[in-house]
């Protein structure tokens, strides 16, 4: 199936050279005092914000997160992967692991970061802040966030690797260096965009975009389509595959230019059915360990999508970063 050049499956380890933010404003509803003395009630429609962690703890957050994975790969233990992530990252790994137990899948060797840059919002949701980091032997570049899911307790939520010829866009930034979060407005359907954008070209299609062509796009939509039409020509097995963004918390941070940088999931469903008696399909080997390895009355498959999408205020969106991991397989 196509890759669009994803580099190898691999989760934070050790990280060097640590770079963060100068000290960041624990993110706290202020209040106006009145001339008589009293505070003045806070207004209904501005909820307060959350705490955001400081530079410390950030920084102590994002080693804690590599060395638990580090564990988590030489083991391909579960248990310590649901202890340091959540959300579709967790979600990817498990069914890497599943893989990995299976043969499928070498295990993931140590992995090294440097010149992490953080970006701590104030919400009014739970806490979050993102970080990108290059991979020390390769210079890929990962942009990944954390998420508060309890009691202080951060794990890490989405992965995306930066695409060949992109770069991400320069976060804005407040007085005391904390990043703004960006919670409504038509930016952050951008995932919804993306994916009906990838299922029409997958049919042959053309449509109108509003995205940038790019990696991503439209050299990704041309490859799944060439994929679809090669099965769907051999008259033995039809079907297709298709799109569709998750209906979950997407994290999106203001850029300097004032557009957003969205990061958001979608789920692609491959879906085929034998035309003939007597024949059989092989998925692609992402596949293996995750159902059989053929399929001879009908075969479906789920890969998970994460996506990073600059949304200028003018102009077409370009989809920077992704990740992509097969979770499941089932058929006859």
């Amino acid at each position: 199936m196509p890759d669009a050049g994803q580099p190898p499956r691999v989760r934070r380890h050790i990280v060097t050279g640590v770079a963060v933010l100068g000290t960041l404003v624990a993110g706290c509803g202020t209040s106006d005092a009145g001339g008589d003395g009293q505070k003045a009630p806070a207004s209904p429609s501005r909820p307060a914000t959350v705490a955001a962690v400081t530079e410390a703890q950030a920084k102590a957050i994002f080693a804690r997160h590599q060395k638990v994975n580090n564990k988590a790969n030489a083991q391909v233990s579960d248990e310590l992967l649901r202890s340091n992530e959540t959300g579709p990252m967790l979600e990817a790994d498990l069914a890497g692991n599943k893989r990995i137990r299976g043969k499928h899948e070498e295990k993931i060797p140590a992995f090294f970061y440097r010149d992490p840059q953080f970006y701590i919002p104030r919400t009014t949701g739970p806490a979050w802040f993102a970080v990108t980091a290059a991979e020390t032997e390769n210079g890929n570049t990962e942009l990944l966030v954390f998420v508060d899911t309890g009691g202080g307790s951060y794990k890490a939520a989405v992965g995306v690797w930066l695409a060949k010829g992109k770069k991400f866009p320069a976060i804005a930034r407040n007085a005391d260096g904390s990043a703004t979060a960006v919670t409504d407005g038509a930016a952050l359907g951008v995932g919804a965009k993306v994916s009906d954008y990838l299922t029409t070209a997958a049919r042959g299609k053309q449509s109108a975009t509003g995205l940038v062509p790019g990696p991503l796009t439209s050299q990704l939509g041309k490859s799944w389509a060439k994929t679809v039409r090669r099965i769907n020509d051999g008259l033995r097995w039809a079907g297709g595959t298709s799109w569709k963004a998750r209906p979950q918390p997407v994290y999106a941070l203001k850029t300097a230019d004032g557009g957003t940088l969205v990061m958001s999931v979608s789920d692609q469903s491959q879906t085929y059915t034998a035309l003939r008696e007597n024949v059989w399909y092989q998925p692609d080997q992402v596949y293996f360990g995750l159902g059989p390895k053929r399929y001879y009355t009908r075969f479906s498959g789920e890969r998970l999508w994460q996506f990073a999408t600059h949304v200028p205020s003018s102009g077409p969106a370009d989809v920077l970063a992704r990740s992509t991991h097969a979770v499941s397989a089932s058929g006859s």
